[in-house]
């Protein structure tokens, strides 16, 4: 079974857009430019991400100049109401030939509370539950015109519906996955990590009665055509950044975890392999490559939403670094051994690192080794 590859689609991009002066600026035909090379270079379709920019003007504004690419789009549950969702979504699909998908976002409190969606993370997934069912029976019931003299009706194509795409870890997000998402997904880790989340997860939709269509997980990636000038490239990313950067934005992190009763220097992680990289940090040095590996083919990096995770709490902050062989042989064993059906990667600059991965990992991936 091939795996399923998405990249990202936003505007969150730059040489290195996690440092001063590596941001690109706001550009729509940038974008269009990010989601032809995704559409032509064989990927699945893009996760298009909360950011500063609104996710679903953002993918119709690249859909429009694409043919065959579908769009992840994140949506938070009850942000706008159900129904208006659905008659977006019908639009959207009539227009775009039936490529849009939601990832569906329970939300964090430093988020939701700009838009005054002050209700605790629980009951988020209780409303949510319902929010998504309405959604789904306001699409297939389709949309009409409100002017009685037009007969005019927007209409899901043969029973199609809008999948939907999400992560839960704890128990009621966990829960609610098993009841209402059609796809699991969890950020790259070991492969005991994932396959650990997905099992629980397909164990929480089968108390609902139902079967997730698909397992994903996401990363970053730096693939080469040799190994070495895999890890160059992602030694950059760190110097680029410079070790003044890296201490503050680590500082930062910490003060603001632990309210400020420690700051980097005081931190202590919680194993040696994370106090190895705060310890050289503190020092003035930045680790080395061999340093940030975390096993399975899989480095602690830096990402745009993301710092060096430290803290071992789940960050995205995770890279497949190695040349095309490498990676897919991991990515299938992973695919073995945990039901591994789809990857959401993302490398900088996003279109540079999009070709690389449609000329060296697509075709391998959706081809599996005998």
């Amino acid at each position: 079974m091939s795996i399923k590859t998405f990249w990202y689609l936003t505007q969150a991009d730059g040489d290195f857009p996690w440092s001063p002066g590596g941001l690109y600026p706001v550009d729509g035909r940038r974008q269009i430019e990010l989601a032809t090379t995704i559409d032509e270079g064989g990927f699945e379709g893009a996760l298009v991400a909360t950011w500063s920019n609104d996710p679903f003007l953002s993918a119709t504004w690249a859909a429009s100049h694409t043919s065959r690419m579908k769009f992840l789009v994140a949506v938070y549950a009850n942000m706008m109401p159900a129904r208006l969702l659905a008659e977006k979504a019908l639009t959207f699909d009539a227009f775009s030939g039936g490529r849009l998908m939601i990832n569906s976002v329970n939300g964090r409190d430093n988020i939701l509370t700009k838009y005054d969606m002050n209700v605790e993370h629980d009951r988020r997934y209780e409303l949510g539950e319902q929010y998504w069912a309405d959604f789904r029976r306001y699409y297939r019931e389709g949309t009409e015109s409100n002017f009685p003299n037009t007969p005019l009706r927007v209409d899901s194509a043969d029973g199609h519906t809008v999948p939907l795409w999400g992560t839960g870890d704890s128990p009621a997000g966990l829960e609610n996955s098993g009841k209402v998402l059609d796809a699991y997904l969890v950020m790259s880790r070991e492969t005991s990590f994932v396959k650990e989340k997905f099992d629980g997860a397909r164990a929480a939709a089968a108390a609902a009665g139902r079967e997730f269509s698909d397992f994903g997980a996401l990363s970053g990636v730096i693939v080469r055509p040799n190994r070495a000038e895999a890890v160059e490239r992602f030694r950059s990313l760190f110097e680029k950044a410079g070790i003044d950067q890296i201490t503050d934005v680590l500082d930062k992190a910490v003060r603001r975890r632990t309210g400020g009763t420690q700051d980097l220097a005081t931190f202590t992680a919680r194993d040696a392999q994370r106090q190895g990289w705060v310890d050289t940090i503190v020092g003035g040095k930045l680790p080395e490559p061999e340093d940030l590996y975390i096993g399975d083919s899989l480095y602690a990096g830096i990402t745009a939403w993301s710092p060096l995770d430290i803290f071992g709490t789940g960050s995205s902050a995770v890279y497949y670094v190695g040349d095309p062989d490498e990676i897919t042989g991991h990515v299938h064993d992973l695919q073995d051994r945990t039901g591994l059906t789809s990857l959401i990667l993302a490398g900088w600059p996003l279109i540079d690192e999009a070709k690389q991965v449609a000329e060296h990992l697509i075709p391998r991936l959706g081809t599996r080794r005998a």
